[in-house]
């Protein structure tokens, strides 16, 4: 990731976060998110192919706590508040994917003695798919939202606008493209709502898992 990124655009979108009244969440408090990120994805479609077709929650926590370990230097990581009932999790421009080694070193390891090596292969082949779509739509340069968790019992509170609308704006303002996917239907007019526009919708190679890729351009006017 280009050094100009990590300390110019990294400080200043945590700023915007953190002067809207949201929580940036510190390293320590990682494995509390992983939870929260387990809860909210559980029966999840992308999650349940994980773990080869029925959700397992130590998978799907696992997986979340590492990544986030992996790419906490990387990203802007924040809250609803320090309670914790939901969290985002930004990726600023240039980012290509998460990296095989740092994910095995920061505890992937036991995923593949949990679920066998199969796992690794599910992952690797979202991963690859994943970042190439992003690259196809945005030549990576975009801000990306790969996470948003809300606890199930935290849903249909408007948190997941709270956590929204600080980096839209902000990218608005910046004139940056923005970038997610989801394994939803239903997440998709959510998005939708807040200006994100599907760009492609097709099942993840080797999978029954339908995946919708969504680009938000640059907006005028006020998010909703």
């Amino acid at each position: 990731m280009d050094k100009l990124v990590r300390t110019i655009e990294l400080p200043l979108a945590k700023r915007v976060v953190e002067k809207a009244g949201l929580y940036i969440v510190p390293k320590s408090r990682i494995k509390e998110l992983a939870s929260v990120a387990a809860d909210a994805y559980r029966d999840y479609p992308l999650h349940n192919w994980f773990s080869g077709g029925k959700y397992d929650e130590y998978v799907s926590e696992k997986i979340m706590e590492i990544s986030l370990r992996t790419m906490s230097d990387d990203a802007v990581i924040y809250a609803d508040s320090e309670e914790l009932n939901g969290f985002a999790v930004w990726l600023p421009l240039g980012f290509e994917g998460s990296k095989t080694l740092p994910f095995l070193t920061n505890g992937g390891l036991k995923i593949i003695f949990h679920s066998g090596l199969r796992i690794i292969g599910r992952l690797l082949t979202y991963e690859t798919y994943a970042m190439n779509l992003k690259k196809e739509f945005t030549g990576n340069v975009d801000w990306y939202l790969y996470n948003l968790s809300v606890k199930k019992s935290a849903q249909g509170k408007g948190i997941a606008g709270k956590l929204l609308r600080p980096m839209l704006e902000f990218c608005d303002k910046e004139n940056i493209v923005t970038y997610l996917e989801t394994n939803k239907e239903i997440n998709v007019s959510l998005y939708e709502h807040f200006g994100f526009e599907l760009s492609k919708k097709e099942l993840i190679p080797k999978s029954s898992v339908m995946h919708y890729a969504m680009v938000r351009n640059p907006e005028t006017q006020n998010i909703g």
